[in-house]
C-alpha cells in the first residue's frame, strides 16, 4: 500500500466516525464514548498527514506511532460502544473492520520506522567512534 492510498483510507475513515458519532451525540447514554471516539478517529487522519509531511525520519517515526495510537484507541471506544445497543448494523461493522486493519498498518509501519531510526543511530555512533566497537575491537 503507498502512503497515498492510506492517507486516502485515513481520510475515509475519518469521514465515517464523523458520520457515525454525529447522531450519537446528542443519547446521553453514548455521549462521552462517541466523543472520545469522535477525537480519536479524527486524530489517525491528522496525525496521519502529518507524518507524511515530517521534516526528519524522527518526526516521521512519532508522527507515525502516535497515528498508530489513535487507531489503537479508535478500536477500543468501537469495541466498547459494541456492547450498547447503540452500535451495530453495516456502517460500524466496517468501522470496527478498518479500524483494526488500520491498527495493524500503522503498527507495521511504526515499528519499521523505529528500526530504521535505530540502525541510522548505530550507524552514526559508528562514524562517531571512527568505526570501532564499544569492545575496543
Amino acid at each position: 500500500m503507498t502512503p497515498s492510498e492510506l492517507k486516502e483510507r485515513t481520510e475515509k475513515f475519518a469521514d465515517a466516525i464523523v458520520a457515525f458519532c454525529t447522531p450519537l451525540l446528542t443519547v446521553i447514554t453514548a455521549s462521552d464514548l462517541t466523543r472520545q471516539l469522535l477525537r480519536a478517529g479524527t486524530a489517525v487522519d491528522s496525525n496521519y498527514g502529518s507524518a507524511q509531511r515530517a521534516r526528519t525520519h524522527r518526526e516521521f517515526t512519532s508522527r507515525v506511532g502516535v497515528a498508530y495510537d489513535e487507531a489503537s484507541e479508535s478500536l477500543g471506544w468501537l469495541r466498547i460502544l459494541k456492547s450498547t445497543t447503540h452500535a451495530s448494523g453495516t456502517e460500524f461493522t466496517w468501522l470496527l473492520k478498518e479500524a483494526d486493519e488500520l491498527t495493524r498498518i500503522l503498527n507495521k509501519s511504526f515499528q519499521t520506522a523505529r528500526a530504521q531510526d535505530e540502525a541510522e543511530r548505530k550507524e552514526r555512533q559508528q562514524r562517531r567512534n571512527g568505526g570501532r566497537r564499544r569492545d575496543g575491537q
